[in-house]
């Protein structure tokens, strides 16, 4: 047994002297200059648990604001916006079809080359406003932003011949023929952006402001379309129970509209690569997801009879609520100028840029029986004003 006690005794002197190096050396880190933390850490933070504390760190990503010196440190910004909003999956009419000529000579003949028509596009002004703070808290900042836009498109196609190829429950089929349809779109579009963001330097003349928060929307979309029938021919009995043709000469009316709202998350990020102190170049690349709501969308057809002054309707239908998430996505990309005057107490910015947004399956006008969505997309230029105070 003693001879076994007398092997483990150089082992037992190799653990303490191990042990005895360990708290040596982690002395010497503590009170010498090669600390892990450097001259960084301040002698709270050197406890003997060598516990981390934070902010006794040194800022990794510096603020880049922009703020100014003595003020209330709130700002405001002003767009001017000429955007085009597009809508797809509008086309009221068309051309190009066989008028059923039957003549001999004419039995195989083809119909000219023809074209289909649609509304749903228009430049049109527009504007945005916002209200931001730069807050104390490690260089974070919030800003809402409100975006106002209505546009609107008209279009007509006339011609001896032209159809309506839409749908609708005609008796002798699908399509119509006239020789003038006429088709009318317009938008109301409103939005709320509320963002939580902080802006830091990435190197000397890079920053990047990521960003999260809210985005909330109502708008109203409406879309009328009116075709000059030749003539048309409903078949009916009398009292008697014969069949007869009432005929009618008046226009088809076919109008839709949906208004929805939807609100939801809403994150990304804002880049600005300077090429000088004043100028630089932007970038800003948003997503969101909103919980919509289209919690109104008609369909009514109604034919008119200009010589009795008689209405036959065809579809009078509201659908049902429609709960559902969209996606949307931005872009845009500028050219900005900023300056800071009356000793750095107020700061001005000035940016041009050209922005596309895409609201993915987002029209949605009511069929009978369905709803057949399309992407909206709005894109042009902006044009905004910042202040700081």
């Amino acid at each position: 047994m003693e001879m076994k006690l007398r092997k483990l005794w150089p082992l037992v002197g190799a653990m303490c002297l191990g042990l005895t190096s360990s708290v040596f050396a982690h002395s010497t880190t503590q009170n010498g200059s090669t600390s892990t933390y450097g001259s960084s850490m301040d002698s709270s933070s050197q406890s003997a648990q060598g516990s981390y504390q934070r902010g006794t760190f040194r800022e990794i990503t510096p603020a880049a604001g922009p703020r100014v010196a003595h003020g209330a440190d709130v700002f405001i910004t002003a767009d001017f916006i000429w955007w085009k909003a597009s809508e797809e999956g509008l086309a009221f009419s068309g051309s190009g079809v066989n008028a059923g000529d039957t003549t001999l000579a004419n039995v195989y003949s083809s119909p000219a080359k023809g074209k289909v028509v649609s509304v749903g596009e228009d430049w049109a002004p527009g504007f945005k406003v916002g209200l931001g703070l730069n807050m104390g808290h490690d260089g974070w900042d919030i800003l809402a932003q409100y975006t106002w836009l209505h546009a609107s498109d008209s279009r007509t196609q006339s011609g001896d011949f032209v159809y309506a190829p839409e749908s609708l429950p005609f008796d002798d089929g699908p399509t119509i023929a006239g020789t003038k349809n006429t088709s009318n779109w317009d938008l109301k579009f409103n939005v709320i952006d509320l963002e939580l963001g902080r802006n830091f330097y990435l190197s000397q003349f890079l920053t990047m402001r990521p960003h999260i928060g809210l985005k909330g929307t109502w708008q109203d979309h409406d879309w009328k379309s009116k075709y000059f029938v030749s003539d048309y021919t409903v078949s009916a009995q009398d009292a008697a129970g014969a069949n007869v043709d009432v005929p009618f000469t008046g226009p088809f009316h076919n109008d839709r509209r949906f208004e929805v709202w939807g609100i939801g998350v809403r994150g990304g990020f804002n880049v600005a690569w300077y090429m000088s102190k004043d100028w630089s170049i932007y970038g800003d690349l948003a997503l969101a997801s909103l919980w919509t709501n289209y919690y109104k969308s008609t369909q009514k057809i109604d034919l008119d009879d200009t010589t009795t002054g008689n209405t036959r309707g065809f579809i009078n239908v509201d659908n049902d609520n429609v709960y559902t998430c969209k996606s949307i996505i931005e872009l845009e990309l500028g050219l900005r100028w900023e300056t800071w005057f009356y000793d750095d107490n107020y700061h001005f910015a000035i940016q041009a840029g050209w922005e596309q947004q895409t609201w993915m399956g987002w029209s949605a006008f009511g069929e009978l029986l369905d709803t057949v969505y399309h992407d909206f997309s709005v894109q042009g230029l902006n044009l905004k004003f910042r202040f700081d105070f």
